[in-house]
């Protein structure tokens, strides 16, 4: 076992390893099973983890909060009653449902070996077959079975567990709206929303609050939905303790996006594949907030969030065309290869995904600037016989537009 300088070591040097480093690291640690050295180096580096999304080994414990992903906090962010779980919970939670599963247990870890988290067949089937179980025991009265090591008081098992037992019942559903949302199918979601939220009003206020955070943060414009629902049995139990979920949901989620870069995973850091829906999945929540009557007293916090994540953009897109179009560019001394070329025109299309979401929250000069400096670098590469005519014209198509290319090509004619 490492000794805790060590550990300090190893841990300060991954702060600042790249992103290939810390992925070989965390297969690494999967592959020889240490668990408690495992967190014990990780834990630093969660935020990066979510970010960067390393296939992982799909174990029991993993497999059983897959549903909670978005909301697993560390301990010391946690309080009972937070839309969120602890991560020092997960462990003797997910040992205290093996306990309960019996024979089903054998089951599921057949199904699971030597599986990882991009094997989506077997989430597929897996998940449910242990979700909707797990969900009936920790909804019962399950027996704590190695809760002592969490660290976290006793009084605090009841309610979380229930809490996450109300969202396992409802798991199955939370993927079906997703892949309704992804779809875009709207009269499925909305009766995805009424499939999940019935007969809520009988479940704890810590589960509902936790349910309803899971949808606020995994999908767009999802709260006019639940507006509508509202709207419709209002006054009812149901409609009464959605809209309380809403609020406290709601206060979660934008106290982290007012601490101090509470952007920088979501823009920031992300890989640019995931930025721009990031910013569009955040800007349309906001939007939803701005424009719910009845979420008027979170309003006067939107502007400051609304600036950070104007800021959080520019300084992505900014950082981003210049460390990965703009100095290759004018580093090359030789014909770029075509995979070169190809991961050059794919990283400015991301580019382009994420500035032109952005550019509605303020900056359009900035980012025209921007664009117009990086397509002058490319046509000084081309005078230099790094790109070919052809390749500054796709290049230029997609930092310029289809006019700017013809122009390019028209000009080549004369």
């Amino acid at each position: 076992m490492l000794k805790r300088p060590d550990l300090r070591d190893i841990t300060c040097e991954l702060s600042g390893a790249d992103d290939d480093k810390i992925r070989r690291i965390v297969a690494l640690m999967d592959r020889h099973n240490v668990p408690e050295g495992a967190r014990a180096i990780l834990d630093p580096l969660r935020p990066r983890l979510a970010l960067l999304r390393p296939p992982r080994p799909l174990r029991f414990s993993r497999l059983l909060f897959l549903p909670f992903d978005p909301i697993v906090v560390h301990p010391r962010d946690w309080r009972l009653g937070d839309a969120a779980v602890p991560r020092a919970a997960i462990t003797p939670i997910a040992e205290t449902v093996r306990a309960g599963l019996g024979k089903d247990v054998a089951e599921i870890d057949a199904m699971i070996a030597g599986r990882d988290t991009r094997d989506t067949a077997t989430i597929a089937d897996a998940g449910p077959f242990l979700w909707s179980r797990a969900g009936t025991i920790l909804g019962g009265d399950p027996v704590m079975t190695g809760w002592d090591a969490s660290g976290l008081p006793a009084s605090v098992f009841p309610p979380l567990a229930r809490a996450i037992g109300s969202v396992l019942r409802r798991a199955v559903a939370l993927r079906d709206l997703e892949r309704a949302t992804q779809l875009s199918t709207v009269q499925t979601e909305d009766n995805a929303v009424q499939t999940m939220l019935a007969g809520l009003a009988a479940e704890s206020a810590e589960g509902l609050t936790m349910l309803v955070a899971l949808l606020l943060v995994r999908l767009p414009h999802v709260t006019s939905r639940l507006q509508r629902l509202i709207g419709s049995a209002r006054g009812s139990p149901e409609s009464v303790a959605v809209r309380q979920a809403m609020d406290r949901g709601l206060d979660g989620i934008l106290g982290e996006m007012e601490r101090k870069n509470g952007f920088d995973g979501q823009v920031l850091r992300a890989p640019l594949r995931d930025a721009a829906n990031d910013v569009r999945r955040v800007a349309a929540l906001l939007r939803d907030i701005d424009e719910d009557p009845e979420a008027s007293r979170h309003r006067p916090r939107l502007k400051a969030i609304w600036q950070n994540l104007d800021q959080a953009c520019r300084k992505r897109f900014g950082e981003g065309l210049t460390e990965d179009v703009v100095v290759p560019l004018m580093a090359a001394t030789t014909p770029l290869a075509a995979n070169e070329q190809t991961r050059l025109e794919t990283t400015v299309r991301e580019l382009r995904g994420l500035e032109t979401t952005a550019r509605k929250f303020g900056g359009a000069k900035v980012y025209d600037a921007l664009l117009d400096k990086a397509a002058t670098v490319a046509r000084t590469a081309a005078e230099s016989g790094v790109l070919t005519k052809i390749r500054l014209m796709r290049l230029v198509e997609i930092l310029d537009g289809p006019e700017a290319a013809e122009a390019l090509y028209e000009q080549g004619q004369g």
